[in-house]
């Protein structure tokens, strides 16, 4: 026997392995393709506009174009829109993030993609959701105001084609996760 073989080997078979974070970011192929066709298309109005005699409405178009590829481009630039880990939760809605612990929220529910151009929801239902969303900014109040008439919920993220999944799973890594402080269910 050595001194090398004396040292303890690291226990490779961890039946019980800490649970990964799971996150919803945005999708930056898809971004990035949109930014890049949109100034595109508004490079060729803008060439076009000059030499023909609708020239004003080619202008109006590239403009309208040039924006759509700045915001797309901005797009590029987001991270993460929600992790979840072991504590809790936490959701980006405009510039503010939001977050909550497990044992603070009453539900949440997933809402699993269709068809490819169907956009899934994670909704994350609090029991109390006063002390979270008064002190949240007017600006981020409107966008939560919107959620709950459209969703039911003031606090979800979309997931599809713009925004992806860490995990394919999305039910079971959230529930994982939750560790039974709180049900994850999928809305049917």
């Amino acid at each position: 026997m050595t001194a090398a073989s004396a040292l303890p080997r690291p226990d490779r078979f961890d039946l019980d392995p800490k649970p990964v974070p799971f996150t919803v970011h945005a999708s930056q192929k898809v971004h990035g393709g949109l930014a890049l066709g949109a100034l595109l298309v508004a490079v060729g109005f803008a060439t076009s506009a000059s030499t023909s005699p609708t020239g004003i409405l080619r202008w109006f178009a590239a403009a309208g174009f040039a924006v759509l590829a700045v915001v797309c481009a901005r797009a590029l630039t987001v991270g993460d829109m929600l992790v979840a880990d072991e504590v809790g939760i936490r959701l980006r809605i405009g510039h503010e993030w939001i977050g909550t612990r497990w044992e603070d929220i009453d539900e949440v529910t997933v809402l699993q993609r269709r068809h490819l151009l169907d956009d899934g929801r994670i909704a994350v239902h609090l029991l109390d959701p006063g002390p979270v969303l008064g002190v949240m900014p007017s600006s981020t109040r409107k966008t939560t105001d919107a959620n709950r008439r459209l969703t039911g919920s003031s606090l979800a993220v979309p997931f599809g084609l713009t925004a992806r999944p860490s995990n394919g799973e999305v039910v079971q890594a959230l529930h994982m996760l939750a560790n039974a402080r709180c049900p994850v269910r999928e809305q049917l």
